[in-house]
């Protein structure tokens, strides 16, 4: 059977009218009406009642169209499933992301994927025209419709330094302890920009001592190795050298929110699932 007829079918039961449906598929319609009669000599039955005032499915036809529908669907699934096999898919990955994006693609098995770094902002407008199809960042405001968002891990926010640091003695640090002290923080979007940082200090009315800016997380981490001051960036999940330690801040600072993005209409059901997974264990 030729699913375009099946098609054609399903064109004329929604349109109510062999006219309306034919100028819709644009074709004559004695062509369509013909390729309707063809069908309904295959399947046997008639599919449609004909009046002057256009033309209504049969109890045949309801029973038929319930099916091939479904057929047709799962046709079209398995074009699109045979076209993308073995194609690679893009993941892009925030800064400072990379043990997470470790964890993420030990639990793919079957589909190629390439890692692109890529700042969570440039994530959401390459997922919307179609250039990615997935993406590891940091929870944004809002979302376009189309892209989806699940939430992968919540981080408290500790401050990173040098075990010989004066302050790094201590159990918990309050942030008027680390007002005095040089912030570093990175040039990227890893956490949405420095400004929910420095709001932390200006709810307090502390007003913090902005150090050198890293253009990257392990900048900012070298930095801190250095001397160089202290970072709120960096999550517990990150390998830091042995001379650095976090310390636990005393006051309520929104923790780095971890997101997996990806194009609704994308087929990237293994990444879904391996997303899925790793935010239930973790």
């Amino acid at each position: 059977m030729d699913l375009r007829y099946v098609r054609y079918a399903m064109a004329i039961a929604r349109a109510g009218s062999l006219r309306r449906a034919a100028a819709a598929l644009h074709i004559a319609q004695p062509t369509l009406s013909e390729q309707l009669r063809a069908l309904e000599k295959e399947v046997g039955v008639e599919l449609f009642s004909r009046s002057s005032s256009g033309v209504q499915l049969t109890e045949a036809g309801e029973a038929f169209l319930a099916q091939a529908t479904v057929a047709v669907n799962a046709f079209e699934r398995a074009v699109i499933a045979a076209r993308t096999a073995g194609q690679t898919t893009r993941l892009g990955v925030a800064d400072g992301l990379a043990d997470v994006v470790a964890r993420l693609l030990s639990q793919i098995h079957t589909t190629p994927v390439r890692v692109v770094p890529m700042g969570t902002a440039e994530q959401i407008v390459s997922i919307v025209d179609g250039t990615l199809q997935a993406g590891l960042g940091y929870a944004p405001g809002s979302l376009p419709r189309g892209v989806a968002r699940m939430l992968m891990y919540r981080f408290p926010v500790r401050a990173l330094l040098p075990r010989e640091h004066h302050l790094a003695a201590s159990e918990t640090l309050s942030l008027a302890d680390l007002a005095a002290e040089p912030l570093v923080m990175p040039e990227s979007d890893a956490v949405a920009g420095a400004r929910r940082f420095l709001e932390g200090f200006v709810r307090h009315r502390l007003h913090p001592r902005l150090g050198p800016a890293a253009a990257t997380h392990d900048l900012v981490v070298n930095l801190v190795a250095e001397g160089a001051g202290y970072a709120l960036c960096v999550h517990e999940g990150t390998t830091i050298p042995e001379a650095l330690t976090f310390i636990p801040i005393k006051e309520d600072v929104p923790p780095l929110e971890v997101v997996f993005l990806w194009n609704r209409q994308a087929e990237v059901h293994e990444l879904v699932s391996a997303a899925r997974h790793l935010a239930r264990a973790g």
